[in-house]
């Protein structure tokens, strides 16, 4: 072991131990103990990485069965760290699925074997105390069944985490206005993180089985990507702040708003004539007052607004609209910016996307090319030409 790889560790250990130690300080707004419980566990995995390569170090085996379990406790600590963001209280760990609990305890112990023929020597093998072909087989044997338990683990956990995210967004699209503040696309990097392990372990399963132990280099290229992705994540998250007081009945998507808003709101107390109210009332507040303009529109703001229940808010707009909270102030926003693109050509796109509501031109562009399939440079252009002509 060189002395770059030696001091890549390091830097690894180090970055991941100072980064749990100062978590609450780095995300002072999050609620994040299983995210710092993830840090450790890198830190640790990073500490048994070192000490299975060093080749002076003893108890080579017990290095690699703590590194296959920490592998193994990653995926379901990053879906606890998810429903702790998206539920914004932290869960117990006991809240993990009965069917990762069990794949769990097989993996723990399908590495006992491994684990107990380790022993004070710089090798793998013991040569004071030799195994035999058949204990051979069967601590490698075991050991394949915890990778292939490993293999199954990641993507189903990956699909869990994917769903709490998709829940969270479509909670966010149904109580603000703007989404990029709220968005927890943060996390992806993190999920990046686990499927590079996944990757990174079937790799080295297969190069261990065909070729020989993975070289430094590759190991080298993981820590880095590892740290990079973890470092993004960070920053992502500490750019974002947490949604509070979402609905969880109005997570409603447009697409799915037409064939289940009618059974959803089947049992509402909320009668005809209340309806036709409020949508007076949206629509006055929207078309004379141009409330859409303020970019940090919420559902809450709105209901005390209209001194009306977000809830019958919430069921008019999905029910009778046909849309989502966000949907439906960005209908207004991006047609107040068509017209100020065509009546001042000499206002820049970040100021109109200012003046209309949203609060960056990044998530102005994206939503305007949402609903005209153009940019607004484009829409602007093509409709001053076509004005001239």
């Amino acid at each position: 072991m060189n002395i770059l790889q030696t001091s890549l560790f390091a830097i690894a250990i180090g970055y991941c131990l100072l980064s749990a130690a100062g978590l609450r300080n780095l995300l002072p707004q999050w609620r994040l103990r299983y995210f710092s419980v993830f840090l450790l566990l890198e830190a640790m995995g990073f500490g048994f990485e070192w000490l299975m390569l060093h080749p002076e170090s003893g108890f080579k085996s017990l290095w690699l069965g703590g590194l296959m379990l920490l592998s193994l406790l990653i995926a379901p600590c990053l879906w606890l760290c998810t429903l702790e963001i998206t539920r914004q209280q932290t869960p117990s760990p006991f809240t993990l699925p009965q069917l990762h609990k069990w794949l769990l305890i097989a993996a723990g112990l399908c590495l006992l074997p491994l684990l107990l023929s380790a022993h004070g020597g710089t090798g793998f093998g013991n040569p004071g105390k030799p195994v035999s072909a058949y204990q051979a087989i069967f601590i490698h044997g075991t050991m394949l069944i915890c990778i292939a338990i490993f293999t199954l683990q990641v993507p189903m956990l990956v699909v869990r985490i994917r769903l709490l995210l998709q829940e969270y967004e479509q909670g966010i699209a149904a109580n603000f206005s703007n989404l990029h503040e709220y968005s927890l696309h943060a996390l992806n990097w993190l999920l990046l993180i686990l499927l590079v392990k996944w990757l990174m372990a079937i790799l080295r399963t297969l190069h261990c089985m065909y070729i020989g132990p993975l070289g430094g280099m590759g190991i080298n290229l993981f820590m880095t990507i590892e740290i990079v992705f973890t470092l993004r994540a960070l920053f992502a998250l500490s750019r974002l702040k947490p949604a509070t007081g979402l609905q969880s009945d109005s997570a409603l998507t447009p697409e799915t708003i037409t064939p289940v808003a009618a059974e959803k709101y089947a049992n509402s107390s909320l009668d005809e004539a209340a309806r036709q109210r409020i949508r007076k009332k949206l629509q006055e507040v929207m078309e004379t007052r141009q409330i859409y303009k303020q970019a940090s529109l919420s559902l809450r703001q709105l209901s005390e607004e209209l001194r009306e229940s977000s809830h019958y808010l919430s069921q008019v707009i999905n029910q009778d609209l046909h849309t989502s909270f966000y949907e439906w102030v960005n209908q207004y926003r991006i047609e107040a910016a068509k017209q100020m693109l065509l009546q001042h050509p000499d206002y820049t796109i970040l100021a109109i996307a200012e003046e209309v509501g949203f609060n960056s031109k990044s998530t102005f562009n994206t939503a305007f090319r949402h609903y005209t399939q153009m940019t607004p440079s484009e829409y602007r252009r093509q409709n001053l030409i076509i004005a001239a002509n």
